[in-house]
């Protein structure tokens, strides 16, 4: 019998004359189906009809061997009716949606429990479906599947002890580096939410974006027009997006939460009244109050803004000219802070950028846990009991912002 592989457990897309044969080994299209459904009836998915159906279209086409149609405009065209000659430069809904469906899938395999399930994943770049065996059960298959060669009856020797225990060590090892990567996975989200998934108070949640206006609904000579002009009434689509991860990400982990509409409507007995989270660094001025004395904060300069470093005053390359056309505009920065704030006493997360492209990024990176883990490289023992800050960047492609790559992290 021939010896069982022992990589590659995860599907990589390669067309394949029948279904079977693209799934990772012990892992059969009904169990894909069966995690599926599983997925789309959890509270991360089951309120967004765009995003489950996304899900559901890359899964079954996948499954059925198709996945020379999942491309950008087929997509488009298949799951939301768009012509199919429609500019997919100009309407980025695919992209969108399945950025959104990659952060919920993450949010997905994050909750307690989800390790011994099929994993079903959507990379980076790509719109086929991927399909992975749970990490224990890959190890366990992987190991033990040598001790049980067959041999024929006639040169059938007795088993004798010292001759499996090889077997036995790979297969406990195996099983040590899978449950060593979950937890690692799992304890870098932990660590960095820990304080305000801890608190027994709901999270307040303040959005940047334009000042109160002084006049009001009350007001007789206001218009509805009047009203819905309003800046209080704007956010940029980003920081929306932004607030829908972060927010989401709570109710996958069961936190009661409130949104302030914007941060000048805020007061500071209401940040006082629990832990909270600022979204938007320019346009919001509690982030800037409140990172001002930090190392890394905001400044503004004559035509635009930059990320300062205490400890590195000369620094100027994190910054955005405002003046620059958008054909031109290229890559934004953010800081990303978690402190316990002195002035309302309360753990305080911060997910700010210059521009908004910044701000979505830094939601992108607190939200994911493949992200968070990066912050191990940086941090020292113990960090989960510091307080932290992360700057990274983001490349701005066409108006949309890309993964975030850090920069530099600080903890005290």
């Amino acid at each position: 019998m021939a010896s069982p592989r022992l990589t590659e457990p995860v599907l990589q897309g390669v067309k394949r004359p029948d279904t079977k044969s693209a799934l990772p080994p012990n892992v059969l299209d009904h169990e894909v189906r069966e995690q599926m459904e599983r997925i789309l009836a959890s509270p991360v998915f089951r309120n967004s009809k765009r995003n489950c159906s996304l899900l559901r279209h890359v899964v079954e086409r996948t499954l059925e061997g198709h996945q020379d149609d999942l491309k950008e405009r087929a997509i488009g065209v298949d799951v939301f009716s768009r012509s199919i000659d429609y500019d997919t430069n100009a309407d980025h809904i695919v992209r969108s949606v399945a950025g959104e469906v990659r952060r919920r899938l993450a949010q997905y395999y994050m909750e307690p429990d989800r390790e011994s399930e099929v994993r079903i994943d959507l990379l980076a770049g790509s719109y086929v479906a991927q399909f992975r065996m749970p990490a224990v059960r890959t190890a366990l298959t992987a190991a033990l599947a040598p001790a049980e060669l067959v041999v024929p009856p006639e040169t059938a020797r007795p088993v004798v002890w010292w001759r499996s225990w090889p077997a036995i060590a790979v297969a406990v090892a195996l099983i040590g580096i899978s449950v060593w990567w979950l937890t690692t996975t799992r304890n870098s989200f932990e660590k960095f939410w820990s304080p305000v998934l801890a608190s027994a108070n709901s999270v307040l949640l303040c959005v940047g974006g334009g000042q109160a206006s002084a006049a009001t609904p009350a007001d007789p000579m206001m218009t509805v027009s009047d009203f819905e002009r309003q800046p209080v009434r704007r956010m940029h689509v980003a920081d929306a997006m932004a607030l829908s991860g972060i927010s989401g990400l709570l109710q996958s982990k069961g936190k009661p939460y409130r949104i302030l509409n914007r941060a000048g409507a805020t007061s500071f007995k209401e940040l006082q009244s629990g832990p909270f989270i600022l979204i938007g660094g320019m346009n919001n001025e509690w982030t800037l109050r409140l990172t001002e004395g930090l190392r890394f904060s905001f400044e503004r300069g004559t035509s635009g803004a930059r990320v300062a470093d205490k400890q590195n005053p000369g620094n100027t390359a994190w910054a955005v000219d405002f003046t620059t056309p958008m054909s031109q505009f290229n890559r934004d920065y953010a800081i990303i802070s978690r402190i316990r704030d002195a002035k309302t006493e309360q753990a305080a997360v911060i997910v700010a950028g210059i521009g908004s492209w910044g701000t979505q990024a830094a939601a992108e990176f607190v939200s994911n846990p493949e992200h968070l883990k990066k912050l191990e490289a940086f941090a020292p023992k113990h960090w989960e009991q510091k307080n932290l800050q992360v700057v990274v960047a983001t490349d701005v492609i066409r108006g949309s912002s890309g993964p975030p790559t850090v920069l530099a992290a600080h903890f005290w």
